[in-house]
């Protein structure tokens, strides 16, 4: 397994992480289309990372968490250009929780 990264979301925020040198991405136009990107992104050996829009993750939830379960690759969910989505919790204090069990206060 390489260390690279794959993003998934809508065509600004895809644009500005490729212009930041990640290559790997899809811009999806619907659920089954978001579904099947990361299918194929998680498929991929070489791809450690998987970014992903909130928004997006939210229209394949069951997906995600199915894949959230494996090891590798780790999925991040980030904010799209609209913002965070309402009661949505840190992807970073997720990750610290999954990682280590416990989790941190004011983080």
């Amino acid at each position: 397994m390489t260390n690279k990264i794959a993003i998934i979301g809508d065509t600004d925020t895809v644009i500005g992480f490729r212009l930041a040198g990640i290559l790997n991405s899809d811009v999806p136009s619907n659920p089954a289309s978001t579904r099947q990107a990361l299918l194929n992104f998680s498929k991929d050996s070489n791809i450690s990372i998987i970014i992903i829009t909130e928004q997006l993750a939210e229209e394949i939830r069951e997906t995600v968490e199915e894949l959230a379960k494996q090891p590798y690759p780790v999925i991040v969910e980030i904010p799209d250009k609209s913002g965070r989505l309402e009661g949505k919790e840190s992807p970073i204090r997720r990750l610290v929780k999954r990682a280590i069990g416990v989790e941190l206060e004011g983080f």
